[in-house]
């Protein structure tokens, strides 16, 4: 598994390549490729620095490979020098092998779920979350997609773990703030990423759809709300609203590519709470992969090393 590699150890086996690309070297000519290995342990960076250019016609019609290769710690992170490279046949490959998967449970999350589901009493909301959660293509999904492309959550049931723990932050919120409409303000968090079920495509590595390119899942998500709202009779036209906002401005800025800054009490606790598990998490996952370490490496995503003592 790539997470067991380690300083200086070889590795050989088959992985999910992510994502890769030709760099320039910066004081010589020619380049090196970088490859993004994945199996469902969690993700490396590896680069071949001697390759032949059959490996890119392989590279772009292909994502499933046997490789060899050495690791090596740069800068404090690890890297995966790559020696050779091989086709695995997709047919010999279970791909439960290469995609990571949350820890939490399918039983378990589905249990919090309904937690959280038995607090809200407002019939339209209740309607339209069974309504949502049974359907036979998003209430899967749903429960299947990941929550991220790299930050947070990026594995199969990222979304709904991270959905779940939001809707969870934000109850404990709403404890302390009764103005804030606890019903409207669980619906929120519970679909606030919704629109992540068609942002991507995650059956061979979690990657964009196309229409994630083009629209984003905010986008994405208020279709698919406003979608099933209209199938519920008498849906009040202020509720659908504040839904929709909530789902438009849970980025929280503008430059964060939020349409909206939020303007409802339910809507700045639901980004505040977007914004604490992803980044909570990513202190969990420094302090996961570096037990031993005082300090993480520098985390780009956070601008900032982390303290993990």
């Amino acid at each position: 598994m790539l997470k067991d590699c380690k300083n200086g150890e070889r590795f050989e086996g088959t992985i999910l390549v992510n994502e890769w690309k030709e760099v320039p070297f910066r004081q010589k000519p020619g380049a090196y490729l970088s490859l993004i290995c994945q199996d469902r342990s969690g993700t490396i960076q590896g680069k071949m620095w001697d390759y032949k250019s059959q490996i890119l016609m392989l590279l772009k019609d292909q994502d499933i490979f046997y490789i060899k290769g050495v690791a090596s710690e740069y800068r404090g992170t690890l890297d995966l020098t790559i020696e050779t490279i091989r086709i695995v046949p997709k047919e010999a490959v279970d791909l439960a092998d290469l995609l990571p998967s949350s820890l939490i449970t399918a039983k378990e999350l589905e249990n919090r779920l309904r937690i959280i589901l038995e607090k809200i009493t407002t019939p339209e909301l209740k309607a339209l979350l069974e309504q949502f959660l049974t359907h036979p293509e998003w209430g899967t999904a749903y429960r299947q997609a990941p929550a991220a492309m790299k930050i947070h959550q990026a594995y199969l049931r990222g979304l709904w773990e991270h959905s779940v723990r939001v809707a969870e932050i934000v109850d404990g919120i709403a404890g302390h703030y009764p103005a804030i409409d606890r019903d409207l303000v669980l619906t929120g968090a519970l679909l606030h990423d919704m629109g992540k079920i068609l942002e991507y495509s995650y059956d061979r590595g979690i990657k964009f759809t196309t229409e994630g390119r083009l629209l984003g899942h905010i986008i994405l998500g208020i279709e698919i709300l406003t979608e099933e709202i209209a199938k519920i009779p008498d849906f009040p036209r202020e509720l659908r609203a504040k839904l929709v906002h909530i789902i438009t401005s849970h980025h929280g800025n503008y430059e964060w590519q939020s349409p909206k800054r939020p303007k409802l009490m339910e809507a700045l606790v639901i980004h505040y709470a977007d914004v604490i598990d992803a980044d909570l998490f990513q202190f969990e996952q420094a302090k996961e992969n570096h037990p031993d370490d005082e300090w993480s490496p520098y985390i780009p995503s956070m601008e900032r090393c982390l303290y993990l003592k």
